[in-house]
């Protein structure tokens, strides 16, 4: 069953290992997508990449996270909505397990196991635990099942 949690931008902020940050991308189209245990929520980054300012913040920082999907620490996004409407949606699942996959079009997706938690200010933070599929290729191939085994590229 597939939740829209919040299609409109909202601002993000991601952090790298090595203490590298971004502050300049915008998600969209914010979808839980719930099966048992697991939640899957997909951030459509591609907006970032459509813009004619090839020195923009936003595209920037998007080709940073396409060169190092494999070092991203965590991500926030400070919506209270897409909080709200995760926060409630997890409460109903015993023992979820919550995947992140960001979407950056022909640029290719990245999956994460992520663990969220609520930020005192509002908003939530997700802090990925090993990276599940990284799909840097030109082609939009679905993620595959999840089947309880992950593997993580470095």
């Amino acid at each position: 069953m597939k939740y829209s949690l919040r299609k409109t931008p909202s601002h993000l902020h991601l952090a790298y290992k090595y203490g590298e940050a971004s502050d300049g991308l915008m998600g969209r189209h914010f979808v839980l997508e719930m099966h048992e245990r697991l939640l899957t929520l997909s951030i459509d980054l591609t907006p970032n990449f459509h813009t004619r300012n090839k020195g923009a913040s936003a595209y920037l920082d998007a080709v940073n996270l396409a060169h190092n999907h494999h070092k991203l620490r965590y991500l926030q996004c400070s919506d209270n909505l897409v909080r709200a409407r995760l926060i409630k949606a997890w409460e109903q699942i015993n023992h979820p397990q919550l995947r992140m996959c960001l979407e950056l079009g022909p640029r290719g997706h990245y999956a994460y196991a992520v663990q969220p938690h609520s930020l005192f200010m509002g908003g939530i933070q997700f802090d990925v635990q090993e990276v599940l599929d990284a799909q840097g290729t030109g082609d939009r191939a679905r993620m595959p099942e999840f089947d309880g085994t992950t593997t993580e590229h470095a």
